[in-house]
């Protein structure tokens, strides 16, 4: 405001204008300060940011602390890990019945069936047919059902665990049903039941170790732990029984160098069936019979 024009207000004394000047001055050129100062700061910040954001692409800033300027990363979450072979899980449902289909060896595993049982017996040539015959057709080599055999019932037809498997290949009999068994104390089905179960563990697993597993076990307990022998102790004394057995009666040194047993001990030995699981077996061997075939024998 012009002066002469503040000194005709009504009020003002001459005294007073200068004083009233440079406050009101004064006011101006701080209110323009702080507009330029809040200017200036919003530019930076968005500069900032802008730069922030090209040179840390893809980065989101989920913690920032603003006190001291640090930017606190939060590590992102891994990807979630997808079911190991859901489609092996699928067949290894309880939903799951066995459906016999012609196969052929090279389809299924490397493992060598054998024709036979290579001089084993049984004590009884009926079953040691049904074994090679079951062993074929499913192809499982027989000296594999054989070993099994002898851990689970030592051969004996009518064997009965305090858990409830049953017959020669110690069917449970949810597990007979399954795999086709009506009569499971019948040779020729519980033998060939025993096949199909082995051979259902062998394509699920892929591993002679992991079938041994699932057959004590169930396959549950196979998948459950990860695709590994699980981690009790029964399971995987069983699985050394197994491997040991099919390891003795593979070996030529072994069916060379067999012990002959007399009539009464052979007698003694088909008394005696497979110490539990709980206790860990010495060794086992083969033995040859009076009559010049081969059986195993546990300590």
């Amino acid at each position: 405001m012009p002066l002469a024009l503040l000194a005709g207000c009504p009020g003002t004394k001459s005294s007073d204008l200068p004083s009233k000047i440079s406050i009101a001055s004064l006011r101006l050129v701080v209110t323009d300060a702080m507009r330029k100062l809040f200017l200036f700061l919003v530019l930076t910040l968005v500069s900032g940011s802008s730069a922030l954001a090209q040179t840390n692409s893809g980065y989101q800033i989920d913690n920032f602390d603003f006190s001291n300027g640090v930017r606190i990363e939060t590590p992102a979450a891994p990807p979630a890990k997808k079911p190991s072979r859901p489609s092996r899980q699928l067949a290894a449902s309880q939903n799951f019945k066995y459906t016999p289909a012609a196969q052929s060896l090279t389809q299924l595993t490397s493992m060598n069936v054998n024709p036979s049982l290579g001089g084993f017996t049984t004590g009884d040539s009926n079953v040691d047919n049904l074994i090679a015959e079951s062993g074929r057709r499913n192809s499982v080599d027989p000296l594999l059902l054989y070993s099994i055999m002898h851990q689970e019932s030592t051969f004996k037809p009518r064997a009965t665990s305090p858990k409830g498997a049953r017959g020669l290949m110690q069917l449970m009999p949810p597990t007979a049903a399954r795999f086709g068994v009506t009569n499971i104390y019948d040779p020729r089905q519980n033998i060939e039941g025993g096949a199909r179960y082995v051979r259902f563990l062998l394509d699920l697993f892929g591993d002679v170790n992991l079938a041994l597993a699932g057959y004590n076990a169930g396959e549950g307990a196979v998948i459950k732990y990860g695709y590994q022998v699980p981690p009790y102790s029964e399971t995987q004394e069983y699985v050394r029984r197994i491997s040991r057995r099919y390891n003795v009666i593979r070996d030529p040194l072994a069916t060379a160098n067999a012990n002959h047993l007399t009539r009464d001990q052979l007698a003694t030995m088909r008394q005696n069936g497979s110490a539990p699981l709980t206790v860990y077996e010495p060794s086992v061997f083969a033995a040859r019979l009076p009559d010049g075939r081969l059986q195993l024998v546990s300590q």
